[in-house]
């Protein structure tokens, strides 16, 4: 799906049309946040089983994700 979408982030105008959470979706994908993102937002059992592990690897990467675009600063 992100590589359909990809597909419009070289035309605004199509861009414009696109949801909201797709937008969102490119953006997170876009700035590398795509595990992080799919961490905290869509985890099923087997990936929560996986979540102490890639968090004492990318504690960084997951910190970043929650400060930029979970809390981000106004």
């Amino acid at each position: 799906m992100l590589v359909v979408l990809n597909a419009y982030q070289d035309n605004a105008e199509q861009l414009k049309r696109l949801d909201t959470p797709l937008r969102f979706l490119m953006n997170v994908q876009k700035a590398g946040y795509l595990e992080p993102f799919v961490l905290f937002n869509r985890a099923n059992q087997e990936l929560i089983q996986d979540y102490a592990s890639y968090r004492s690897a990318d504690r960084e990467k997951l910190r970043r994700y929650l400060d930029e675009f979970v809390v981000p600063k106004i």
